[in-house]
């Protein structure tokens, strides 16, 4: 070997050194930029939003090597959504589910559910089905199932919200194949944990487009299936649903024995919905004209002290009391926050409806005749709501009287008229229509 061959493998040998050492100066400054960005995203997204790109394009510019890309990308998609910035979060979101088979499985669940997160606080509910569908199609051929399963969940629910009901049809055909055993059987004992998500999925869907019948069948499997699934985040929200069911069919102590199990369940698993469902469960209680006390529970004295719960509480006392004046003033307090929530608030004509009457038995019980402007002074409604009321407790045989529509007054204690209301109510509904066929033909 000449001394020019020798000197040229030296050369060589000095070169693939300095490459080594580029290589690892490379890996070092993308290490330290992932740590500075994670350091600032807190105080300074911007900055971070800038390292974090800095990480993805020298790593990129490294060969196929995802570590700290795959793990920069999720921050961008996080920080994006936090700057406002969705059209970017969404290119940034695509670019990372690019990476999820080139991640363990462990590092591919936790990006998922951390996205899934964040996903779900978003106000654009077409992005987040842009998200939810592009992260589906990229599992579709992983074997990670429970995160294509619990992805699906998430896109059920959120078309829910969307009032998407052909979609959330569909979504639901396809989990309940994915539950099924080999015989087309809903396989409860291996799945019963897949199973009671999609029976909740299927339960709102009933709910919300009002199909009865479907969610009576429904409904009891997911009771069915409480000792084998015993998870109380699920039969938290199934329970409520059923409690709502029961609650529009005026079938209330049903109703509350529902509410008061998905509060107790609500509870135990420290969901936020607990206090809302406890609202609940006065309301069905005061409904049923019940003599139970839901307060006197060791689960509901926990909220006894809270604004919203107190409120409820004295709601609840002079519902007892039978003190129109005071439950009408409760109602309309804003502390309690009972007139803007909606639900409570849709069910509040047959309560007061239901105290009214009770008000206007104990007044009317002294008297053989009473007038029917001095009781609507008593309970502050308009004489015809006083006469409407009366003609219901006469129909439902909890007074005797006869109502003197020409003088004003009631007569208490008259000879039965049950007959003559029941059939003056049967001529009234038919005459309803018939004067709105009338005003049609105008």
């Amino acid at each position: 070997m000449s001394d020019d061959d020798f000197e040229y493998e030296y050369d060589s040998d000095d070169q693939g050194d300095d490459q080594e050492d580029d290589q690892d100066d490379d890996a070092i400054q993308i290490e330290n930029a992932f740590y500075e960005a994670d350091d600032c995203k807190g105080t300074e997204p911007e900055k971070a939003v800038e390292l974090f790109e800095k990480v993805v394009k020298l790593e990129s510019e490294r060969g196929d090597e995802v570590k700290w890309r795959f793990r920069a990308l999720e921050n961008l998609v996080t920080l994006c959504h936090k700057l406002g910035r969705y059209e970017e979060m969404e290119e940034r979101h695509g670019e990372m589910l690019k990476y999820l088979g080139s991640v363990t499985r462990n590092e591919c669940t936790e990006s998922i559910n951390s996205l899934l997160t964040i996903i779900s606080g978003m106000s654009n509910l077409s992005l987040m089905s842009n998200m939810i569908q592009r992260t589906l199609s990229t599992l579709k051929d992983a074997s990670n199932h429970r995160l294509w399963f619990n992805m699906n969940v998430k896109l059920g629910k959120l078309f829910v919200e969307m009032k998407k009901f052909t979609e959330l049809r569909g979504v639901i055909q396809v989990l309940r194949e994915f539950c099924h055993d080999e015989d087309g059987n809903d396989d409860i004992a291996n799945k019963g944990s897949y199973l009671i998500d999609v029976y909740s999925l299927e339960i709102q869907l009933c709910r919300a487009t009002k199909d009865t019948k479907r969610m009576k069948e429904i409904y009891p499997k997911t009771l069915n299936m409480d000792a084998v699934v015993a998870d109380p985040r699920i039969m938290g929200l199934v329970r409520e649903e059923g409690g709502k069911m029961y609650l529009s069919e005026e079938r209330w102590e049903e109703a509350y024995n529902e509410f008061f199990e998905a509060f107790r369940n609500f509870q135990e698993s420290g969901n936020s919905r607990a206090k809302e469902c406890l609202k609940c469960v006065v309301l069905a209680n005061m409904l049923s004209l019940s003599d139970i006390d839901p307060f006197d529970s060791r689960e509901a004295k926990v909220y006894k002290d809270d604004p919203e719960i107190a409120a409820l509480i004295n709601l609840r006392l002079a519902y007892s009391a039978s003190d129109i004046k005071d439950f009408e003033k409760i109602l309309k307090d804003p502390k309690g926050r009972i007139a803007t929530d909606k639900f409570i608030m849709s069910y509040i004509d047959p309560l007061l409806r239901k105290i009214r009457s009770q008000i206007l038995m104990q007044i009317v019980q002294p008297y053989e005749r009473i007038k029917l402007d001095f009781l609507g002074q008593e309970i502050n409604i308009s004489q015809e709501e006083v006469e409407s009321l009366l003609v219901e407790l006469i129909l439902d045989q909890k007074l005797q009287g006869k109502i003197n529509q020409v003088g004003g007054f009631l007569t208490v204690g008259a000879a039965k008229s049950v007959k003559k209301y029941a059939a003056i109510k049967k001529w009234s509904d038919v005459l309803v229509p018939l004067d709105k066929y009338r005003g049609s033909l105008e």
